[in-house]
């Protein structure tokens, strides 16, 4: 199931001397509404679904989220929601959700190489304990972009792994994250976060009007 708001497309970018396409991935286009702008990056060959919906909050539309997800279709499609509490799978979580509020305040002066605003979202990572615990963070310049980077990872009876990049558009923090939850000791695990990051450096972000 693949929804209007996602593009894809076999053909690399003009500058291909600068950009190499993952391995088992492809190239999608992702276009944000009220032309906030479209996001062109790899994702797994493997998610093979997509779909948008709104996580709305009872603190109302500064709080909602428009989110954007990509999955295996094998897997339950779950769409989290503020009003109406939906657990998310506990066996196994194989997906990358791009999300970015409702509220846009449309300012000029893009940058997410700001070490207060990488520290704040640090510290909101931590203090939720849903999340597995962060081994390495950093801001990383991609395709003329500044992007928090957090590796987050917890190995018990199943192994949790995430990787959270967060940058701007038109000073809107934009999130995309991959996450995976699984009992399975293969490649797709042992490789989540290396894969990640390489596929992190793929997006490229195009401004809306």
């Amino acid at each position: 199931m693949v929804l209007s708001f996602f593009v894809s497309c076999n053909d690399l970018p003009k500058d291909r001397n600068t950009y190499q396409l993952p391995a088992n991935s492809k190239i999608v286009t992702v276009y944000l509404i009220d032309s906030l702008g479209e996001i062109t990056l790899s994702v797994p060959i493997r998610y093979d679904t997509s779909f948008s919906w709104v996580d709305y909050s009872d603190c109302g539309k500064p709080c909602n989220e428009q989110k954007y997800r990509f999955q295996p279709k094998a897997l339950r499609i779950t769409k989290e929601s503020g009003f109406l509490w939906v657990p998310e799978p506990v066996d196994y979580i194989d997906q990358l959700t791009i999300s970015h509020k409702m509220d846009f305040p449309f300012h000029n002066g893009d940058t997410a190489k700001n070490l207060v605003r990488h520290n704040h979202l640090k510290e909101e990572l931590i203090s939720n304990s849903q999340n597995p615990p962060i081994v390495f963070d950093t801001i990383q310049k991609i395709n003329d972009r500044y992007f928090s980077i957090f590796e987050m990872e917890n190995s018990d009876t199943l192994e949790s792994k995430q990787v959270l990049a967060i940058t701007t558009i038109k000073n809107n923090i934009i999130k995309f994250q991959y996450k995976l939850l699984t009992s399975k000791d293969d490649s797709v695990s042992k490789n989540f976060i290396k894969s990640s990051i390489g596929l992190i450096k793929t997006i490229r972000i195009n401004k809306g009007l």
